[in-house]
């Protein structure tokens, strides 16, 4: 029986704390503020955001002390028991509201560094001072794959996302703060027409960008771009051993999908037929995770493939540049959004070019698959090709040099 006036249920003949009559730890603020954030807090567990697996935060961050970590606003704690089991759990403690991630982990358990309450993995809590007073808080299934950690809700029944790399070289697994909402940080890492002015390595000449070809699919829930053209540039000992040549092209071929919102980047190079591939080949799997409304930290795991003879092909000896080099492309993704003029993700009134098309498909598929809200964009496509509507088509194909379409694959 519940006791409004203890916010207790009795159970068994111990006293458990009802998580659902908990305030946050904002309610002492003002009232609109309050209601604000918890209207933000509602809207984004309505739209479904959680349900999906997200990586969080890199394995090797997570060691002896418990890490505080967020997801769509979401406070989260992390931590590693004694046994090396991970948990996730909701970073308020159900006592005295305060912050689970300046505990300490003791044997199996987290403690609370406040009044000492302990918390097992799946969330079950104690209290030293009161053995018959127990809680049970919020707790995420864990995963630890390609180091990473990964959490999703207990009841959701979302597969976990495919990481396929045979044949590849594992380079290394990366994490960057993106200061912009989630919308705005998928559409700057799913473009093409940004190489050329920001990137050093993957891209185009900002000069022969108009004779990049760009190809778009679309199925209910994948979104395929192929790009190629010809190559920009690079620093000439790089070029070097990478096998490129005056007249190259640059292929640039990426699938994003939506449960969780994620992109598969291959990055390869050929003669200027297209038919003899060069020495290395990339493959980037990005994930794109809201930190909160206005940020999103992504998470980028990175192969390679090298045709240069030996076990690894000699991408074990230069590893280092690799990552390096990587790490540099997918920082000046992320510096590029600081200076955004406005934060805004609707694209109504935008004046959208060839290589925009893709804002409308992976809108679309945000909305419907990931938020699962249901909803119509709001807005119009602003691009050269409309369907009825003013949205783009489900399908928007730019035809290749030699009049073909490409097939859906998957790259991932």
């Amino acid at each position: 029986m519940v006791s409004p006036e203890s916010n207790r249920v009795r159970s068994s003949g111990s006293w458990h704390l009802c998580c659902s009559h908990l305030h946050y730890p904002w309610q002492d603020k003002n009232t609109d503020e309050r209601n604000r954030r918890r209207h933000h807090l509602r809207e984004y567990i309505e739209m479904g955001m959680l349900e999906h697996w997200h990586p969080v935060a890199r394995s090797a961050d997570l060691r002896g002390q418990p890490l505080e970590v967020q997801l769509a606003g979401i406070p989260i704690v992390l931590f590693r028991t004694r046994s090396g089991q991970v948990g996730a759990l909701s970073n308020i403690c159900p006592h005295r509201r305060f912050k689970l991630s300046a505990g300490e982990v003791v044997g199996e358990r987290l403690r609370c560094r406040y009044h000492g309450w302990t918390f097992s993995p799946d969330g079950q809590g104690e209290s030293p001072a009161t053995p018959k007073l127990h809680a049970c808080i919020s707790s995420y299934e864990t995963r630890e794959i390609h180091g990473l950690v990964w959490i999703k809700p207990r009841d959701s029944q979302a597969a976990f996302p495919a990481i396929e790399a045979e044949g590849f070289y594992y380079i290394g697994t990366f994490v960057h703060d993106a200061p912009a909402p989630l919308e705005l940080t998928v559409d700057n890492f799913n473009e093409i027409e940004h190489s050329g002015t920001v990137h050093r390595t993957f891209g185009y000449d900002l000069e022969r960008l108009h004779e990049v070809v760009v190809e778009y699919q679309a199925n209910d829930d994948t979104v395929w771009v192929r790009n190629r053209g010809p190559s920009k540039r690079i620093f000439w000992l790089y070029a070097l051993w990478l096998g490129l040549r005056r007249g190259d092209l640059f292929h640039d071929h990426w699938t994003t999908r939506f449960s969780p919102v994620h992109s598969v980047f291959d990055h390869w190079w050929t003669d200027a037929t297209g038919r003899c591939e060069r020495m290395v080949r990339w493959r980037v799997y990005v994930f794109y995770v809201p930190w909160d409304q206005q940020r999103t930290r992504v998470f980028s795991i990175g192969f390679a493939r090298s045709r240069y003879p030996g076990p690894t092909g000699g991408l074990r000896l230069i590893r280092w540049l690799f990552r390096r080099e990587l790490d540099r492309e997918i920082r000046n993704d992320v510096a590029i959004l600081h200076n955004l003029a406005s934060y805004e993700t609707g694209i109504a009134g935008l004046k959208l070019g060839r290589f925009d098309k893709v804002l409308g498909l992976t809108r679309e598929r945000i909305e419907r698959i990931y938020r699962r809200n249901g909803k119509p964009l709001s807005g119009s496509w602003q691009g050269d090709d409309m369907s009825e509507g003013g949205h783009p088509p489900a399908v928007s194909t730019l035809p290749a040099r030699n009049g073909s379409h490409l097939p859906p694959e998957t790259t991932g």
